[in-house]
């Protein structure tokens, strides 16, 4: 740096501005630059550069591809038009199978789990961590099972945390399964271990696109014992506080139709669709966050032929899945579909609106 003449700080005001792939590159120019952008205090300021210049330009997509066997991560960045192709870099996940979640992300990391396994990675930098599994001793005959997994990071603490919803159930030799509870547990990243903490809460469901992170909350489907139905658990990740969040009177479990938490114009939107030869998708906003009476139904898509299921709100476009397993795009505005020669196992594919960062797992 001192043989160019640029002073250290006005270096660093430049490396600020560049995108991740391009910060890897530049470790490699020499010690110094090395030292500067491996160092906590410059990953952090290129989180809130990032942050304050609204980089979450990418779609960040998860899908299993059968020829291989395996699950795969993919960036896709900027405006996707219909000669894109997912890049040739196919980042492969561990451990990973045809139903895994994709929860978050939070400052550029994401959390996998197909409810046995659960692994945190920042895709930007390849790094992984498989989280070891609760230790917890339940009371002689009973077993536990995930049904429903969360992740976001906590602020106020700098804390990263998962959330798992554990169900308890006895195998009887009569009759078989049989339900007993519901237990919640929380994994710290910076500990590298899992607590329980006391909590009731009601029996979630896991269904693609039915686990939601936003404004600073996470949200699960899950069963309205108080007024029977449905509704929708929400907890805060700082507090540890569960709230149940009534849904729009029209979902009344078993209806028909299959149920979708995104997120639409800074809101969280409910889709409500019947997978069929023609798919049609009712959308309603939670105008007001946690106000149950403010659902309120915006539009109706479709019918569209052969279009199984929604993946992501991305500007004005729903990300949808084909039947066939490929990936395409309805344009909110011109109401047209195209096609992208993106393909993966029927029901595979999942998708977050992503930002890149230089976050490590650690």
């Amino acid at each position: 740096m001192a043989s160019w003449n640029l002073p250290e700080d006005v270096v660093t005001e430049i490396l600020l501005l560049l995108p991740v792939k391009s910060l890897l590159r530049c470790k490699s120019v020499c010690k110094s630059w090395y030292t500067l952008i491996t160092k906590p205090s410059f990953t952090t300021a290129h989180l809130n550069c990032n942050a304050a210049l609204k980089r979450n330009d990418c779609i960040l997509i998860k899908r299993f591809l059968q020829e291989s066997n395996k699950s795969v991560l993919s960036i896709l960045s900027n405006e996707i038009s219909s000669d894109d192709q997912v890049p040739s870099t196919e980042i492969i996940i561990p451990h990973s199978n045809h139903f895994l979640q994709m929860l978050g992300p939070s400052n550029g990391i994401a959390c996998l789990t197909d409810h046995c396994d659960i692994i945190l990675c920042n895709p930007s930098i390849r790094d992984f961590k498989v989280l070891p599994a609760p230790s917890f001793n339940y009371p002689q005959g009973l077993y536990s099972s995930t049904i429903g997994a969360g992740f976001g990071f906590d602020p106020l603490s700098n804390e990263y945390k998962v959330i798992r919803i554990a169900e308890l159930h006895e195998d009887d030799e009569s009759w078989g399964y049989k339900f007993h509870s519901v237990k919640v547990e929380i994994y710290n990243l910076s500990t590298n271990c899992w607590r329980e903490i006391d909590a009731v809460v009601p029996f979630v469901w896991f269904f693609p696109c039915s686990e939601l992170l936003f404004n600073g909350h996470f949200h699960w489907w899950a069963d309205d014992d108080d007024h029977g139905g449905e509704s929708m658990l929400s907890f805060h990740i700082t507090t540890e506080v569960f709230q149940q969040i009534g849904l729009p009177e029209i979902c009344a479990f078993p209806d028909g139709n299959e149920r979708a938490f995104l997120i639409l114009n800074e809101s969280i939107a409910l889709l409500l669709f019947n997978s069929s030869e023609q798919t049609s998708f009712d959308i309603w906003l939670m105008t007001e966050y946690g106000v149950a009476e403010s659902w309120t139904k915006e539009f109706t898509i479709g019918p569209l032929v052969q279009v199984e299921r929604p993946v992501l709100f991305w500007k004005h476009q729903l990300l949808l899945e084909k039947a066939n397993g490929q990936l395409v795009s309805y344009d909110l505005k011109s109401q047209g579909l195209k096609e992208y020669q993106v393909y993966g196992a029927q029901k595979s594919f999942r998708a977050l609106v992503y930002s890149e960062s230089l976050v490590p797992i650690k």
